[in-house]
């Protein structure tokens, strides 16, 4: 067996793989904080939502790129 450093281990990781693989249901952490941060959840929130946005513009960068190069 590996050492499993490729494994995401925290649940901001795990969120991101998931959001990698396209699984955009809600992601639920099987071990939530006790503490309920407000402020601190709403960052994350827009963290995640402005990753999405340029996930997005991105890969929208790319397919243009593609359509052209096939173009020429």
């Amino acid at each position: 067996m590996g050492s499993g450093s490729t494994r995401p281990n925290n649940a901001d990781d795990k969120m991101f793989a998931a959001i990698e693989r396209g699984d955009m249901s809600d992601f639920k952490d099987r071990n939530p904080n006790k503490t309920l941060d407000k402020k601190l959840i709403k960052a994350k929130e827009a963290r995640a939502e402005s990753t999405m946005e340029k996930t997005e513009r991105l890969r929208a960068l790319r397919l243009a790129a593609e359509k052209e190069a096939k173009a020429k």
